[in-house]
């Protein structure tokens, strides 16, 4: 996968969608967005079909909410499995719901954590990544400073690791980079 930068546009609730998704991956970075932004799984095979008709081969993502209150859960999941996103980055919940699906098809599966003791759960339930959430990001924000978030996960897994929260710019991502992260979200600034 080429990109222009370690970036994922943030999956950013009732804002991401379609035209951001596309945007970002034709500017060189990982669009995404969260499945629920859609209402109807109906949209939802819209919105992805025309990502991937748009895009061509770059990389983009979609975020799943596992949460048990999710009843569109299965057909999400079937719609991952139809249009192959190379991530899922799941929400809210294990990510176990989306691993033998992702995994089916060739695609990376990276749980959002606020924690360290989450991000040992997502690993241990088999995720590939973790998108590790810190101060001063959106949605369910965490708590912690990314340094030393990533530095703690660092300590027990090598796997995909994503860190947001108030990163914005190129020193952000510089910063994030050399504290071992692999990319970042950025969410505001789109």
């Amino acid at each position: 996968m080429t990109l222009r930068l370690p970036v994922f546009a943030a999956p950013m609730f009732l804002v991401s969608g379609p035209d951001l998704v596309i945007a970002a991956c034709k500017a060189g970075v990982v669009g995404s967005f969260p499945t629920p932004n859609c209402r109807s799984i109906d949209q939802l095979d819209g919105w992805m079909t025309r990502i991937r008709a748009e895009i061509g081969d770059a990389p983009w993502c979609a975020n799943l909410v596992t949460h048990s209150t999710n009843a569109r859960l299965p057909e999400d999941l079937a719609l991952i499995a139809k249009h192959q996103p190379p991530f899922v980055v799941t929400a809210l919940g294990s990510p176990k719901p989306a691993i033998d699906t992702v995994h089916a098809y060739g695609g990376k599966v990276i749980a959002d954590v606020t924690s360290v003791k989450l991000a040992r759960k997502a690993v241990e339930a088999g995720a590939d990544g973790l998108a590790c959430i810190c101060a001063g990001a959106g949605g369910h924000t965490g708590t912690l400073s990314p340094f030393a978030f990533v530095s703690a996960v660092r300590s027990f897994f090598d796997g995909i690791v994503i860190v947001g929260g108030g990163i914005s710019d190129g020193a952000g991502i510089a910063g994030a980079i050399a504290a071992g992260a692999d990319y970042v979200y950025i969410g505001t600034s789109f």
